[in-house]
């Protein structure tokens, strides 16, 4: 968590061999000048040596070429002529292309001595081929083919002839003046010339992209542009970093993969295209008009191409290239509730039955860092004193409720001889820390003052890691684990001390961020005259909003304009460790907007075990803390699936990890940037994902939460969270608030069924539970909506995101007869004039329509909580579609454990005949009984229904003429047996 009221300035404290302020800002100067006019200035090296003029370089040429048994080829090549742009020319390269699947092309381009630094296996297992044979080629979709000299490839799409990604110079743009980001011209958007570029220390590709490209990916990031990117001027930068939530720059995680849609005139299709690149290293990926180009200090080019050919084929090739998702236990669907400043047992007891005193679900309590001594790790505050604390979770989950702890990257350090910490002493003694390059323990600082930080390279990490989870869960019985701070964050620039200054002599002062107050921003909008620090809509009868005379509106709903302008022998050999010359200011200076390298994290030349050192594993290390805790979990709840929210996370976390989206802000803008965080995350395999619900950061207000907490009900991960000090926005502090909460949270249980099918068939097959409306419906004038999305291919969320407003325009897609029933009422929606449809939303409501042609199983009847919600057994809803035919397919398990080795699969069909069935199949047996089923789209009042053949009671049968509507309820339905309804 970031306090966001602290100037920036502060966190670029002066440390050991810390830069000074204004060499600092030199340097940011020099390296992206935002300035107000264009210029022609490429990035400045960091050295004098390199000329950093990629216009000298000529490639390299193919020297041999030998044919694989995976259909592909190995080849050698050698340097054209000497460059050294931003590093040392590497002379001999290898090239490896291998068919992998029929829809996955590999192709690999790294230094013949293997000195690079590539991810072993155990951090990144590769996916597996299923292609084999010198005839692997003939089976894939893909087609890889080359020029000698310079070397340069393209891959083609077989299918439809369509070039996907091309390297020859000729066909890519160069730019010699510089575009604007976020309103400054940037030195990184220059791009003089495309040569393969292969340095120790910079790495350089380029391809062709189609004018106006549709791109999506590219993040962790959240995009001025959207959703999808904007293709004329994007530099995104991949350094884990530690800020809360900016615009257009590079922030927590790291996932090097696009999205690249290509509409189909002729077919009315949208062919779309996915490409990977496998690097942990620091790198910038710049878009520019039919350009795309990788720029990276490190690793190699590490490519897999995946052929789609419709967007969520790419999204689950995407899926099974990085690893399938885990599922998600039943329970963490809930609502979650945390707050930075319960600051006792007491507090967050009385927030807990404050809620249920309100009426509003309650499924898991979080604590921040409040619960520790000094916010050190693992140790308890003495507010949370641990027979009390215990107590506490007991009471939680004798009342079916869960309980999640914070727990932050860094290891708080003894404070003096008296003190004792066993986590960093059992560390220490097993020598575990990270070192700085002398091997001493690096010396960080964040909550806890002076830290150290896990080596999980270290083979012992694993035992100090486990046995601190242990101790802690003889206190605390968490459900699951909230990491925070990995990415991993530090207040200090470099490490503050070594073998020569002891840390009592050290000039580095840890910042102090504590909370002294509350913060001055008022609620966005309000007027602190009329409206104080209450948040309410309205003060004595007068609306709070803009009551200054200016009422600003969410800019972010306006579309900005674009500016127009290997098998294990191919990694390290045994042994050996990469050289980096220039390991804390490598020679190209990625954009990374806080600077230095070291700037707020780890330094990048503080070492892991064997010596491997963080300027190549920064990107991958809260991924392998999340891997870590994950098996710690498993461990300590052998069986049961692990549910772990982590802040920092590289491509293929998703098989151990949620995430939420950060520290945002608390305002429209960033309620809407919210539906692109949870889009792209779907996108990169990781589905568990939401924001902090009604902001983080600043003071939200009643209007803003209320609308807030009901679109976050729609995403697969609800949590409202908010800073220390600021405006309390617990749903129960407003009535409205409050009811619209309970109308959310009741239509997300009742939906659960529905969310665990969508997350079973992502953990099967990589489909995202998450989408845009293009990934369902392929028509173009829906490839920059991002104020709407589909919840799986039959739910469409649309909220209200401006401010001071009750009505919205929704795109409500028609194709092929699809129409769509209101989710609240079942009323069907009127799309005869055209699909943008406004809809009238008063607070507290939100547009949820269901589609035509669509059967889902639901719970019949919201509980508190998750389990009361599914004791209380299932329904059926069916929307007919305009031929009386809809169907869909429910999976059903128990909720909790993993492996998932027991599933039952139900399959709903209706036809035109006024009959549905249901058919199971699988080997879980379903507990719950099905209590009633709703038709909708029935014209005609029935005169009798029959299940099974059996006339059904007259009294157990409602008909809605207004909307078409059959319910039948007082059921009793075994789910484990076959059966059909029919109406006459």
């Amino acid at each position: 968590m970031l306090w966001s009221f602290v100037s920036s300035s502060l966190l670029l404290l002066p440390a050991i061999s810390a830069a000074p302020a204004y060499l600092l800002e030199r340097q940011l100067i020099l390296r992206d000048a935002g300035q107000n006019v264009s210029g022609s200035s490429p990035v400045l090296p960091q050295q004098s040596e390199f000329s950093g003029d990629v216009t000298k370089c000529e490639g390299y040429s193919v020297d041999s070429i030998t044919h694989t048994e995976t259909g592909g080829i190995y080849a050698t090549m050698s340097l054209l002529a000497e460059c050294s742009a931003y590093g040392n020319d590497i002379y001999h390269l290898a090239l490896s292309v291998e068919y992998e699947t029929p829809e996955r092309l590999h192709v690999h381009i790294y230094d013949s001595a293997l000195h690079q630094y590539q991810l072993d296996n155990y951090i990144f297992p590769r996916p597996h081929a299923t292609l084999s044979g010198y005839d692997a080629s003939d089976k894939s979709d893909l087609k890889f083919e080359y020029e000698e000299k310079p070397f340069a490839f393209w891959v083609t799409r077989k299918s439809d002839g369509e070039v996907l990604f091309d390297t020859r110079a000729k066909n890519i743009p160069t730019y010699d003046e510089t575009t604007q980001i976020q309103g400054a011209y940037s030195n990184y958007t220059v791009l003089p010339a495309h040569p393969l570029v292969f340095e120790d220390q910079y790495l350089q590709i380029s391809s062709a992209l189609p004018h106006r490209a549709n791109v999506y990916g590219l993040g962790e990031v959240i995009a001025g542009s959207g959703y999808r990117r904007n293709e004329s001027a994007t530099v995104q930068t991949f350094w884990a970093r530690d800020v809360g939530d900016p615009i257009d720059e590079n922030m927590y995680g790291t996932h090097p993969m696009y999205m690249e849609v290509r509409p189909n005139d002729k077919s009315k299709s949208l062919p779309s295209h996915g490409v990977f690149l496998l690097n942990s290293n620091g790198m910038d990926v710049i878009l520019r008009d039919g350009v795309i180009e990788y720029r990276a200090i490190g690793g190699t080019f590490d490519f897999y191409f995946l052929s789609g050919p419709s967007p969520n084929h790419v999204a689950g090739q995407y899926a099974k290239t990085v690893g399938l998702p885990q599922v998600m236990p039943e329970w963490s669907f809930g609502f979650h509730l945390c707050r930075w400043g319960y600051t006792s047992v007491a507090d967050t007891r009385s927030v807990v039955t404050r809620m249920r005193e309100a009426g509003i679900p309650l499924e898991t309590q979080w604590n921040d860092i409040d619960w520790m001594r000094r916010y050190r790790e693992f140790q308890f505050d003495q507010n949370y004193e641990p027979a009390e604390y215990t107590a506490f979770i007991e009471e939680l989950h004798a009342n079916n409720q869960h309980y999640i702890p914070i727990i932050d990257a860094a290891i708080g350090i003894l404070y003096n001889d008296s003190d004792s910490f066993d986590v960093y002493e059992r560390g220490h003694e097993l020598d575990v820390w990270m070192k700085n390059p002398d091997g001493t323990e690096y010396i960080g600082a964040v909550w806890p003052g002076f830290t150290v930080f896990p080596d999980w390279f270290n083979p012992k990490m694993k035992d100090v890691w486990y046995e601190a989870f242990y101790n802690l869960s003889l206190v605390v019985d968490f459900d699951g684990i909230w990491l925070d701070m990995n990415e991993p964050a530090s207040f200090v620039d470099g490490s503050a001390s070594n073998s020569t200054i002891s840390l009592e002599d050290t000039t580095v002062v840890p910042p102090d961020y504590t909370p002294t107050g509350p913060p001055v921003a008022w609620p966005e909008g309000y007027w602190p005259n009329t409206s104080g620090l209450s948040g309410n809509v309205t003060v004595d009868g007068e609306l709070t909003y803009g009551a200054n005379g200016t009422a600003p509106k969410n800019d972010a709903l306006r579309r900005r304009a674009y500016t127009v302008e290997i098998e294990a022998a191919k990694r390290q050999i045994n042994g050996y460790v990469p050289s980096i010359p220039y390991v804390d200011e490598p020679p190209y200076p990625i954009r990374n907007q806080a600077g230095r390298l070291s700037a707020k994290t780890v330094s990048p030349n503080a070492t892991h075990y064997g010596g491997l050192q963080e300027y190549n594993v920064h990107n991958v290390w809260g991924h392998m803390e999340e891997f870590a805790t994950n098996d710690v979990l498993k461990a300590l709840k052998p069986g049961l699936r692990p549910f772990i929210v982590g802040r920092s996370t590289f491509a293929g976390g998703g098989q151990k990890t949620a995430h939420w989206t950060g520290d945002n802000y608390s305002t429209f803008a960033y309620m809407k940037r919210a539906i692109q965080g949870v889009l792209q995350f779907n996108l990169f395999a990781v589905p568990m994902t939401g924001p902090d619900t009604c902001g983080f950061n600043g003071n939200t207000d009643e209007e803003l939460c209320n609308r807030w907490m009901q679109l976050s009900a729609f995403f697969p991960f609800y949590r409202n969270h908010n800073t220390k000090e600021a405006l309390s926005q617990e749903p129960y502090n407003w009535d409205s608030v409050r009811d619209a909460s309970i109308k959310a949270i009741k239509a997300r249980y009742e939906l659960l069924p529905y969310w665990q099918t969508l997350f079973a068939e992502a953990a099967y097959g990589g489909a995202p539970p998450v989408q845009p409306l293009f990934h369902q419906f392929p028509s173009t004038s829906y490839l920059a909506i991002d104020s709407q999305f589909l919840v799986g291919p039959s739910i469409i969320v649309t909220p209200v995101l401006q401010p001071n407003e009750s009505t919205v325009s929704g795109i409500f897609p028609s194709y092929d007869g699809v129409f769509w029933v209101d989710w609240w009422t079942h009323e069907k929606l009127d799309t005869s004039y055209g699909e943008n449809v406004t809809l009238t939303l008063p607070l507290g409501e939100i547009g949820v329509h269901v589609r035509s042609g669509s059967v889902l199983l639901l719970y019949d009847n919201a509980g508190y909580t998750i389990t009361e919600t599914r004791e209380g057994g299932y329904a059926v809803l069916v929307v007919l579609d305009g031929k009386g035919y809809a169907e869909g397919v429910a999976k059903v398990d128990d909720g909790a454990t993993l492996p998932v080795t027991e599933q039952t699969c139900l399959t709903f069909t209706t036809k035109d005949d006024a009959c549905l069935t249901s058919t199971p199949s699988g080997n879980y047996h379903i507990d719950g009984h099905l209590k009633s089923i709703t038709i909708v789209g029935v014209w005609y009042e029935p005169k009798k229904v029959t299940f099974n053949g059996q006339e059904v009671d007259g009294d157990k049968v409602e008909y809605d003429g207004k909307t078409g509507t059959v319910k039948v309820k007082g059921l009793k339905v075994d789910l484990n047996e076959g059966w059909q309804v029919k109406w006459y």
